[in-house]
């Protein structure tokens, strides 16, 4: 149903944007461009620089959740479609007739960047609030960011960059829980080598990265530098990951898994949503099941999850995507099936 509501859209757009376009055409074509009569440019720039970006994004980006700061770059080019379409000889009355819808255009950026500062604000306000009542810095962020932006794509991205950030600058104070003690913790940073895989896929990354940047940099030192900078952003997540890792563990708390696995699968899944739960030397799951799973990417799964329905779990990136299974890496796989099982049972 919903892909016939978009297709009905797009031919929307694509009807009424013909219309228009030919509509401005004819009239160019049949009516004189006077130079003190510049009365056609300014309708022909209304179409083009307003008219049809907000038809852009009322019919096509807003029925994907799309923000309408999207088409704040489409008046540039509806600028040049008119002066393309016009006749050479009255093509500077373009850029001359330009400025007051320029002017509404920088005044819609304006409101924009207020609209930004006031979510800035509350997201700041919010977290001095969570942080008093959540001892866990980064869990106090996650409130605070999905209470003030929601759970969307774009609040997910800021969390995780917001995340990185702390954990690879502003963590070091923080010593790790110890989890020997605990039933209701699980580690899974220990005995899964997440250090070593760390500095093994840090050491790769060094000695290719250098290589390829040496190689580039004969043919472009913009190309090679952009590169590095990607190559420096990966180990940071790398690193941030690794860091993460060590300062959240699993949790059973409250009826509900707690699901802090790093950088890489984070999510809270209740209890009585799951179906199974079963331990392995380790699993392989064929290219099907990893489609419709969470998997841990670093280190070989040996812990299953199942669940009853698909559930949203925030992957690389925190992007947000449903599944039906989670696979993951535990130092203690035993004891954590064991006491997921004992709780399960005490939920149904």
């Amino acid at each position: 149903m919903e892909i016939h509501k978009l297709q009905r859209s797009t031919l929307w757009f694509i009807g009424i944007a013909m219309l228009i376009v030919l509509t401005d055409m004819i009239a160019v074509r049949a009516l004189s461009l006077a130079e003190d009569e510049p009365f056609l440019v300014y309708g022909l720039m209304f179409d083009f620089m307003l008219v049809l970006p907000f038809l852009y994004w009322l019919l096509l980006l807003r029925k994907k959740g799309k923000p309408i700061s999207r088409i704040m770059a489409f008046p540039i080019l509806g600028a040049l479609a008119v002066w393309l379409i016009v006749p050479s000889a009255q093509r500077g009355m373009v850029w001359s007739a330009a400025w007051p819808v320029e002017m509404l255009i920088i005044a819609a950026e304006l409101a924009f960047i207020v609209y930004e500062v006031r979510i800035a604000y509350r997201v700041i306000k919010g977290f001095r609030i969570a942080s008093r009542q959540e001892p866990d810095t980064a869990e106090a962020l996650r409130k605070t960011i999905y209470d003030g932006m929601g759970r969307g794509k774009l609040a997910s991205l800021l969390l995780h960059d917001v995340s990185l950030v702390y954990y690879l600058l502003f963590s070091w104070r923080r010593k790790p829980q110890a989890v020997s003690n605990d039933t209701t913790l699980f580690a899974y940073h220990k005995k899964t080598n997440q250090v070593l895989y760390s500095a093994i896929l840090t050491k790769i990354i060094i000695i290719e990265g250098i290589g390829v940047h040496l190689l580039l940099q004969q043919w472009s030192h913009w190309m090679a530098w952009i590169l590095t900078a990607a190559d420096v952003w990966l180990l940071a997540l790398i690193w941030g990951d690794c860091r993460a890792s060590a300062l959240q563990p699993i949790r059973l708390v409250d009826g509900t898994l707690r699901l802090r696995y790093g950088l890489r699968i984070q999510t809270d899944i209740p209890i009585a949503s799951i179906s199974s739960v079963t331990s392995a030397h380790e699993y392989n799951p064929d290219r099907q099941e990893q489609r419709d799973a969470a998997m841990p990417l670093l280190g070989i799964p040996n812990v299953k999850i199942e669940l009853k329905e698909p559930i949203q779990v925030n992957g690389i990136l925190f992007l947000p995507r449903n599944v039906t299974k989670i696979y993951l890496a535990l130092d203690e796989p035993k004891a954590f099936v064991q006491e997921l099982s004992r709780q399960t049972i005490q939920n149904d």
